[in-house]
């Protein structure tokens, strides 16, 4: 039953990260990591993620007024339209860890190789710390003319407090989702997990917005 409901969001979330991604090949961004981030988006968002593309990423009048590409210390712009972006390049890191994690689990799985839920949640939060602070890097370095390890300490102190509250947000929702929902089974094959992971990426961006918000009020997390 649980299957079937999936399949419906999960088809949806597909469909939008593609239409987005089309449209990126006709209205670039003009922060190009973000023609990255945004067909992630539409994964985790299906529909919604389209629309914030449509009317936050799509049209040059809200890139400029969101001063995407402006120097940190001239914007401390702390709307929901600064926060959506920020916070949607945390997701994109998440993303990236979660892929790259579940098929070591699996072969560890498969090996008879235990991993209790504590060393999955490590191995993905080190990940995810590392897209993070690249995908981070890749922004700052377009926006602002820093050496290449003043940038990653700037990606650091930006990225490391929000990805620590969206993953705690992804632990949280996975954990009560293996007992109640999953049977303790981490099982990609199943449209089910999909689900409840998409789930677990719009619990992560609900923690973490508090975090970007924070750390945009006081000018320590810039747009990108």
């Amino acid at each position: 039953m649980l299957n079937q409901l999936a399949l419906p969001f999960l088809l949806l979330g597909g469909c939008t990260a593609l239409m987005i991604l089309k449209d990126i090949f006709r209205h670039p961004h003009p922060v190009r990591v973000m023609n990255l981030i945004w067909p992630l988006t539409g994964l985790y968002m299906p529909f919604f993620g389209w629309l914030a593309w449509w009317y936050l990423g799509r049209k040059p009048s809200r890139q400029l007024k969101l001063a995407l590409l402006a120097p940190q210390k001239i914007h401390r712009y702390a709307g929901w339209p600064t926060i959506f972006i920020t916070t949607s390049l945390t997701a994109a890191a998440c993303i990236f860890s979660e892929l790259i994690t579940l098929p070591i689990i699996t072969l560890l799985n498969h090996y008879h190789f235990a991993t209790p839920f504590w060393m999955q949640a490590i191995i993905c939060l080190a990940i995810s710390l590392f897209s993070g602070l690249f995908l981070q890097f890749l922004a700052i370095k377009q926006r602002e003319a820093l050496s290449m390890w003043r940038a990653l300490l700037v990606a650091f102190r930006t990225e490391a407090f929000p990805l620590l509250v969206y993953q705690a947000g992804i632990f949280l929702f996975m954990g009560l989702a293996l007992k109640f929902v999953l049977n303790q089974q981490i099982n990609p094959l199943v449209a089910a997990f999909w689900f409840m992971l998409q789930l677990a990426m719009l619990t992560g961006f609900i923690f973490s917005w508090p975090a970007n918000h924070f750390l945009i009020k006081r000018g320590l997390n810039p747009a990108v």
